[in-house]
Order: C-alpha cells, then structure tokens, then sequence
C-alpha cells in the first residue's frame, strides 16, 4: 500500500474538472465533504438563526448536499449514515439544517513547512538507526494515542456538552481500551435520558466518576461486548 499524502488546495472546487456536471462517486462526494468543512471557526447566519460554526463542521442542508452531488435526498442520509458508521463523521439535526462535523479533522491537514519536514525526517532518520526498538514504541504509542482521540472526538460530539475539552481529553486518553468501548456504548442512552443538557453532568464529572458503568448497571437491555476498534 502507498504511503504519505499530498494536500489539495479548496481552489480546485472552481477548476473545470471539478465542476463538470456529474453524478459524483462516493469517494468525491467524501473528498467535497472535506473541501467544504469550515477550516476554521465562524459564525453563519441561516433563515434568522445564528449558528457557531466549527473547525471541521458543516451547517449544509441534505438538499444542498444532494444538488451538488446530483443525488437525490434520500441517497445523501445513507451516505452520511454509512460514513458516521464508520467514524469518518458525526452528523446532528439543527433548526432548518444539519450539522455535520468531520471527526479527527486536524489529520487532514498539514502544518509547518517544507524546510522544516526535511530536517525532522533527517533527525529521525539518525534516530531510528541509534535506537530502533524505542522508535517502534513510540510508534505504536503514537497510533494508540490516535485511535483514542478519534474515539474521544465521537465521545465528545455525542455527549454535547462542550466545557473542559482539555482535561477530558486527557482523561480520556487515560482509560482502558474496554472501558472507552463501555463508553460509547452508552453515552447515546445517557443524553436522551438527559435531553436538556443543563441537567446533564459536566462532560470531566461523568468521566471521572466513570458514570458509564451506572448507565451500563440501570439498563439491563445493553449486552455489553467489547467492540472491535475500526481504526
């Protein structure tokens, strides 16, 4: 399999390969998503509602997506639905819209310089000849610290209760590969039993007090099994 990336600037939305009409594949329709997300935070007034707008967020309706995509509706709720299956994205119902946030957004994107990569790989390039076992430690810490912020991205957007990012993360981080399963297993079930989220526990409290496993305990029709990680 290749490896690596190369960036692709959002001007190639005006280039007429871009723009020919088309009914688009999946994977451009998941490549326009990407182009189209906010690169940064802002606000967007929609209809006389103000809405706060997200790095890597959305506020797109199903029928703008579908008629840039010459699809129908229909066919844009089971792309986006196949798409939050597989943890590419989360996708919330919003007055007159749909909220739609890429998850891990930041690993698409590209940062420094090309002098500054050049140096990096030269430095770990002595590195991994000096100490190869440590560098695939490292490696292998580096990719488990990823999946658990890809899961804590999910965690995060479901619970909805956006205060303390930070130290949940870390937190989060912390906790075993079963207990972080446990977790969004149930954290659906918590916030429709908590609809108005002042009544709901302060993301840092819920995950301190492990208040999952009180969720698992009061609803005896969750099976609980370890899920496979999809990452």
């Amino acid at each position: 399999m290749d490896k690596g990336w190369i960036s692709i600037h959002r001007k190639i939305k005006a280039h007429w390969l871009y723009t020919e009409k088309r009914v688009f594949s999946n994977l451009e329709a998941w490549m326009d998503i990407l182009l189209t997300v906010n690169h940064s935070d802002k606000k967007v007034l929609i209809g006389g509602v103000l809405f706060d707008v997200k790095r890597g967020d959305s506020i797109m309706s199903l029928d703008s997506w579908a008629k840039r995509w010459n699809w129908n509706k229909s066919k844009v709720r089971r792309f986006l639905s196949l798409l939050e299956n597989d943890k590419m994205i989360i996708t919330k119902n919003e007055i007159k819209t749909t909220r739609l946030t890429v998850l891990h957004y930041n690993s698409y994107q590209t940062t420094g310089n090309a002098d500054e990569t050049q140096v990096k790989h030269k430095r770990n390039a002595s590195e991994t000849q000096a100490t190869p076992n440590n560098n695939d430690n490292n490696v292998n810490n580096e990719n488990n610290e990823n999946k658990k912020e890809i899961q804590f991205d999910l965690f995060w957007n479901l619970y909805d209760k956006k205060q303390g990012r930070e130290n949940c993360l870390k937190n989060f981080c912390r906790l075993s590969d079963e207990d972080i399963n446990k977790i969004l297993l149930v954290v659906k079930d918590y916030v429709i039993l908590t609809p108005e989220t002042k009544y709901r526990k302060m993301p840092l409290t819920w995950l301190n007090g492990k208040h999952w496993n009180d969720e698992l305990k009061n609803n005896k029709t969750l099976n609980y099994k370890p899920a496979k990680p999809t990452f």
